[in-house]
Order: C-alpha cells, then structure tokens, then sequence
C-alpha cells in the first residue's frame, strides 16, 4: 500500500492562479529524495507544507503517514532538511489546543527516535525550547509544557545517554537577560519541574539557575533598584509610611530587577514545595536536608565569591529558616571556610561578613547560637593577639585585614544583638549574659596594638562605641578620638582587593584603580559589604520578611539627651568632626543602620524574639550531625 498526502498543491506554472486538488506519494517522495532523484519535487512538497502548517487536518495526516515512514528518514539525508522543517519551523504551539496533533506528534517523535536515536539530540533541544513559550495568541502553555516534559521521559528512556545532553542544552536554550519577564519566568519554573523528574539532574539544573539569576542581580545593583522605585525627592517621606500589602505584590520599576523578582520568587517556591508536605504541612526532613546540600553546593562555588550580588544570596537564609540544624550548618560551613588552611586573607574576609550579616539579620537564628559563634570568634581574635603581639608586621594594614574583618564583624553582631544580650527580660538571665560578654574583653581587643577601631565603617564604630559605653561593656571614645587625630596608613592598592578577587569584575584593573583614587580610603578600607542588607524585590520579599530583622537603635534617645553631658566631662571634647561626621557616613557604604535610626513612623520594623538561654551550644561538626 503507498503512502499519499492529500494536499492543495499549487500550480508551479508561471502564468497559474487556480490551485489544484493533488495527491503527493509521500513514500516515493521519500524514497526518490534518498536516492537524490527527483530532489526538486521533495523540495516542492517542504515548501507547501511550511504553507500548510495551520491547517490542522493536514498536519493530523501527514504525521499518521509519517509514522508509517521512520525507518526510511536516514540522518545523514533528512536531518538537515526535512526533520529541521518538522522540528524548528513548524508552529507546534499553534495547535496547543488540538490533543489529536499532538499526540500524533509524540507518536511520531517516539517512533522517529526509536528508529534512529541520533535525533534525540535534536527532538531534547525542541523540546526545551518549548519551555520559552508563554500565553500568547491563544496558546495552551500548560498542555505545550506536559508534552515537552512527558516527551523528554520518552526519549531517555529509548537512549539512557541522552540524559547527558539535557544540561547542555538548558544552559544554551535559556533566554538572555534581557528576554521579556513571563519568558524568563516560564523557562526556569519549568527547568525547576525538570529537576523533579530527574533528580540527578537537580544539581546540575541549579546551578544553571543559580548562574544566570546571579548576572542578573549584579546589573541591578542596589542603587539603580532603589532609583527606579523612589525617582523623586520624596524618598524620605515614602520610606516612613506603611507599604500596603498590594504593593507587595507589584512588579518591580527596574526591568532587570523585575525579572530577578521573579525568577527569586519561582526558586522560592521551589524550595518551599520541597521542604514542606503538601498534604500535612509539615516539614519533609528528608528531601529539605538534600535540597539544602545542594544549595549549599552551588552557593560555594557561585554565590559566595560574586561581587555585587545583593539579593540570590537570600536563596540559603531562606532555606536555612526551616530549621535550625540548617542554619548551624550554613555558620559551621562559613567558619570552618574561614579557619581552612588554604583559604586566602579574601576568602576569608568574605566569609567573616557573610557570618556577620547572616547572625544580625536571621529572626531564626536563638541567641544560644548567635552567643557560641561570638565565642568562637573572640577566641580567635584574642589567640590572633597573643600570637603577634611582638609581631613587626603589626602596623601592616595587609597582613592584618582578616583580624580587623572578624573584629568588624564582632562588632556589627553585637550593635543587631544588643537588645539580647544586654536588656533580656529575664534578670537573672540577662545579667549572666552581660557576664558572658564582659569575659569576652572587649576593651582588651580595642586597646590592642592592632587598633581594630581604626579600620571599621564609621557607622559600625559609632554604634558600637556607644552601646558598649551605655552597658560598660568597653570604652571607645578615647581610642576614637585618638585615631581621628592621626591618618590611616592604606594604601591605594589594598582597596581593590576584594574587587580584584571576585571573578564578575568586569572593568580593567586600571579603572578600578583610578575610580579608587577618587574614593575616601578612610570609610572602608576593608571595602565592607553586608550580604544580607534589606530585601528590595516587592513580590519575593514575601519569603524573606518574616524572618528578617531590621535594625532600630534603642540607645540613640539616651545619648542623644547626654551627649552635652559627656562632652562637659571629657577633658578632650569628642567633637563629631573628628571621627564620624554626617559628611563621613554619607561618603561610606550605607546601611539601614544610617537611615533607619530616626525613622520613627516606619511600621515594618520586625522585632527580634527574645530567646531564654538554653544548654543548646553550637555545634562545629553539624555536617555529620545533618546526616544523622
């Protein structure tokens, strides 16, 4: 029996206008094809059936003969013609809604690849370039996405190898940046639903993710988000008053910033979906603890040492919330990254500021822990001491950058957590955790030779300076003013460091050191960052704001009123100008601990939960404790 193709076919005839009711015999079409016979008619047949593409009944029958056909469309003659036409030119998503078409096409593509595996390559990339597909000119995304998806089961079920190409061709198929929004967002919500299915795949399908968000969230920096969505001179006004919960919802101003909200929120979700039974609502240890590893995994190799990221990094606070265990694993992990042998002064600043950040911003996190980690470090920094207190490198700002990092970093701690650890609502309790700090010897660490007071943010050393003077924790205005009086010995080079070390840097070496010669040395020579600064994505924001803390300054009133007092007293007045004026703070990297000090009318504030003091001590092997 021969295989025919009813079709219109169109007259080939110059002077022709009428069109003419054919049959084309598809085998022999075929056939002749192969033996390079009568090419001009097979290419006559392509052509009218780009033509004929919308024509659902045509397209049904040519698909049904098709079948019939496989074994006779060789790779080496039709995978560049004929199969290119049905996989890439053909609008499949034009018939989204006609189940017949489309299940003659899994049909066909089944048989195809069975009869040839050296297609799957080919029939995986068309697949997941359906994953880009979004609701428009009618189109059934959700039928179009169960096809790609219920198709790439098929195809490496008939050619197990094939499972080796899926990365490759989601990491080529992803849509640029600058892609529309719902694009964006379908590819990777359905990258995300292909982790599912294969779960050994997952690692590798996030850190594809992982890596194309990131070049997103660094060309949107803070600033240009928070330009875009506060253009005016009322900025200050806007931030005191209450955001309404709609607004939470609204995409973002900035378009970078917009796709990065989303593409933040479908991970979100991911996690949320994975870590939490849909049906009991409670925690699934199990597959929390292995999406945690894998987090973890590409937070190491991509998130940790990528300048300018502002917002991915809250993938693992978030992930870390869901219990405890996890968020000792994530500061047991930045610890023993910062005490390993070969990790560089760098490495190890970064990870001092990641603990810093993380232990002042994370609600989750008991003060039990937040106390061990502060132990922890304070150790280290008294051993570091003792170990170069003879030292002749002790005035080298270079060879010393990670003790005044860690130092920096036990300061900033202490300024979040001081309402825990000095004004507890238990006495007996609060007055055993102002002893617990106090053996800690602070003043000894201020007054060393190394001066860390020196080289901290003038915000950081400002506060500090006065909770520590209000709890009689450690005395810091002489040594401040001290230091106000001399210069700070860094040199132009030692700055760039940090930018110089992360691998997203894409300006030349001589910008940065020209665009450092025009920066104050003086405001952040250890070229400070805060990982977890706010959240400004309004519809992700949702997953990060309950467990979020946000600064507020509860001495601020109290020495604003004895501030005339303390100057009387002091033979040497600590004037404003020789250390941390308001001119000095603007100039350096900000915080919400600049801004939000006075801000008395904003309503979003997230108070920190008062902890008892427990036995529960930080554990410093918690990967094996995970396991367990």
């Amino acid at each position: 029996m021969q295989s025919t193709i009813h079709i219109s076919k169109l007259d080939p005839s110059p002077g022709a206008k009428s069109v003419k009711d054919s049959q084309f015999n598809l085998k022999k079409l075929i056939e002749n094809y192969s033996n390079e016979v009568n090419k001009h008619e097979f290419d006559y047949f392509i052509s009218v059936l780009k033509q004929k593409q919308s024509n659902a009944d045509f397209l049904a029958k040519l698909l049904k003969e098709l079948r019939h056909l496989v074994d006779r469309l060789e790779p080496n003659k039709f995978e560049n013609s004929f199969i290119n036409i049905i996989f890439y030119e053909i609008k499949w998503a034009e018939h989204s809604a006609n189940k017949i078409i489309l299940d003659s096409l899994c049909e066909f593509l089944i048989d195809l690849n069975s009869a040839y595996t050296s297609y799957v390559h080919k029939c995986l990339g068309m697949m997941i370039k359906m994953f880009t597909l979004t609701a428009e000119n009618n189109v059934n995304n959700e039928n179009m996405y169960s096809i790609a998806h219920k198709m790439i089961q098929n195809l490496v079920k008939i050619a197990p190898t094939s499972k080796s190409y899926i990365i490759k061709l989601c990491e080529s198929i992803y849509p640029y940046m600058i892609k529309d929004t719902p694009i964006q967002e379908a590819y990777i919500k359905n990258l995300l639903r292909l982790a599912d299915q294969f779960k050994d795949l997952r690692l590798g399908i996030l850190e594809i993710c992982i890596q194309k968000i990131l070049k997103i969230d660094v060309n949107s920096t803070r600033e240009q988000i928070i330009e875009a969505e506060v253009p005016n001179d009322d900025q200050l006004l806007q931030e005191s008053q209450i955001i309404p919960d709609e607004k939470l919802q609204k995409g973002m101003k900035h378009p970078l910033a917009d796709r990065l909200d989303v593409k933040m929120n479908c991970v979100y979700e991911y996690i949320r979906e994975k870590c939490i039974d849909p049906i009991t609502k409670e925690l699934n240890w199990e597959s929390c603890k292995s999406i945690y590893k894998d987090l973890l995994y590409t937070f190491d190799k991509y998130i940790l040492f990528t300048y300018g990221s502002s917002h991915v990094q809250f993938i693992m606070f978030y992930i870390c919330s869901f219990r405890t265990l996890l968020s000792e694993g994530f500061l047991d992990y930045l610890w023993k990254k910062f005490n390993a042998t070969n990790s560089c002064a760098i490495t190890k600043q970064i990870c001092s500021y990641y603990i810093g950040s993380y232990l002042a911003r994370a609600k989750y996190i008991p003060i039990t822990t937040c106390v061990a980690t502060l132990q922890l470090m304070v150790t280290w920094i008294h051993n570091y001491i003792e170990k170069n207190a003879n030292s002749p490198n002790i005035s080298n700002f270079e060879m010393n950058r990670t003790f005044y990092a860690l130092c920096q970093t036990v300061f900033y701690v202490i300024i979040f957590r001081n309402r825990q650890l000095f004004n507890g609502s238990n006495g007996n309790e609060n007055s055993k955790m102002i002893e617990l700090v106090k053996s800690w010897k602070l003043n000894e660490i201020i007054s060393s030779k190394l001066n860390p007071l020196r080289y901290c943010l003038p915000t950081v050393r400002k506060k500090f300076a006065r909770i520590t003077y209000v709890n009689q924790i450690a005395y810091c205005y002489a040594i401040i003013d001290s230091n106000s009086r001399t210069s700070l010995p860094v040199s132009g080079q030692s700055s760039l460091n940090i930018r110089m070390f992360f691998s997203n840097q894409n300006d030349s070496f001589e910008n940065k050191k020209e665009s450092s010669k025009n920066a104050s040395l003086l405001d952040n020579p250890l070229d400070s960052f805060f990982p977890f600064d706010p959240y400004l994505l309004n519809r992700s924001k949702n997953f990060i704001e309950k467990f979020y803390v946000e600064f507020k300054d509860i001495y601020s009133e109290y020495l604003d009123e004895s501030s005339d007092e303390e100057e009387e007293d002091e033979d040497d007045e600590l004037s404003e100008n020789d250390y941390d004026t308001d001119e000095e703070i603007s100039r350096s990297d900000k915080t919400d601990m600049d801004t939000e000090e006075s801000d008395d009318n904003k309503n979003l504030r997230m108070k920190i939960n008062m902890e008892k003091l427990s036995n529960n001590f930080f554990d410093s092997d918690l990967e094996d404790s995970i396991d367990g």
